[in-house]
Order: structure tokens, then sequence, then C-alpha cells
């Protein structure tokens, strides 16, 4: 009887544990999130963005209480999910695989329902395979490429009364020296002329094309430009 009863209570104290694989899933909505913050990191958003990613991280704090847990999970990503809806032009969309890797965990129990848990995890699995994936790819095409990419535009500051005066001449006489676009550009400190040139274009020739850009009028400064600031 004593054996029986310390079987008993054994189980029962495992009930009383949120499952790893429920654990596992929502801390996946976790690190599923992160993306999101770091995309909107230098937005003014970023305050808003910080306050909706909170709650993600809620059900991890419930790792004794079933329930709870699946209640907290169904009820963060369901929010997510609608507010994901509403706040979409402020970029809230991207806490949804959160959100679904929080509901994915709510019914995840393979005690309860183990046919379920099994497919929930395999789905959970998938989820985080393809936020990682995309995460990666848009980070080697925003990022990683534009940075390693050679670049191939002069930007020249220019003077901002010779600035729209003269653009189609300099477009004219810059592509005989190797140029294949001249467009103009500015922000709040200065004004650019932006010259792109082939990528094959042999360093003679762009050493001549720079040198050209150089004796425009108004022209104090010309530099290569990064890709990802120029394309």
């Amino acid at each position: 009887m004593n054996a029986f009863n310390r079987v008993g209570w054994g189980m029962g104290a495992e009930g009383t544990r949120v499952h790893w694989l429920q654990r596992a899933l929502a801390a996946g909505a976790v690190i599923a999130a992160l993306p999101g913050l770091l995309l909107t990191l230098t937005s003014y958003l970023f305050p808003l963005h910080i306050l909706t990613a909170l709650p993600v991280a809620i059900p991890l704090f419930l790792p004794r209480r079933p329930t709870a847990f699946a209640r907290a999970g169904a009820i963060v990503g369901l929010f997510l999910l609608v507010w994901g809806l509403l706040g979409f032009l402020a970029g809230m969309f991207v806490f949804w695989p959160s959100a679904v890797l929080l509901l994915l965990a709510a019914f995840a129990d393979p005690r309860r329902r183990p046919v379920t848990a099994k497919i929930m995890g395999a789905a959970g699995g998938l989820a985080m395979a393809g936020l990682l994936v995309g995460t990666a790819l848009f980070t080697w095409h925003m990022h990683a490429a534009p940075a390693l990419a050679e670049p191939h535009t002069y930007r020249a500051v220019s003077d901002p009364d010779t600035f729209y005066a003269e653009l189609g001449k300099h477009d004219e006489h810059l592509k005989r020296h190797g140029a294949t676009s001249v467009t103009g550009t500015a922000d709040e400190d200065a004004h650019y002329l932006d010259v792109r040139f082939p990528d094959d274009l042999p360093e003679a020739r762009r050493a001549d094309l720079k040198r050209e850009i150089e004796k425009l009028p108004g022209v104090s400064r010309v530099d290569l430009c990064p890709v990802r600031d120029c394309g």
C-alpha cells in the first residue's frame, strides 16, 4: 500500500508540472519575438513593440501550474493575433510567429492529448525552423550581402544652388565617362549626386569618372557609397 501511495504521489507530482514540450514551445515563442524587436530597434514605435513583446514570456513563469500555463498561452496568443491585425501598419504582425507558438504550447500536453501533442510539437518545430531560415535570409539580403558587396556608386556632396539646375547636363557628361545613371538625393545634412557605374568598369575608368565628378561645379567631396545606402 505504501509503495502504491508512493507511485501515486509521484505521478501526481509530475502532473503538477508543465510538460517540457509545452515549455519548449513557449520558450520558442520568446525567441521568435526577438527578430521583430531587432527589426524595429531604431523605430519610434520600438517602445510599443517592447510592451507588446513582454506578455509573450508570461507562460514561462508558470512552470508548476499547467492549467494557468495553458490559459495564459491561449490568451496571449489570441491577443497577439488580433493585435497584429489591428496594428498591422505599425508592424505588430511580427509577433504572429510567437502567437502561433503560444497557441500550440497551450494544447501540446502529451499526458492529456498524446496524438495532438505530437502534431503540435511538429508544427512548432516547423514554425521555428521557418522563422530561423526567414530571419537568416532577411539578415543576409538586407545587411550581410550589402555590407560585403563592392560599391558601384560614387556619392558627391553638391552645392544646393547648382544641385537641380545642372542635373541633366551632369548626367549626359558623366555617362561619356562610364556612368550608367546620375541622380540627385538629399537629406537634412546635404545634397548629393549619386553616380552609378557598372560593376565591371575598369579601375582606370573608375578613377577617371571620379575625377570628372570632382570637377563639377558645386561638388566639394566624392566618396564611394556603400551598397546598403545607395543600392
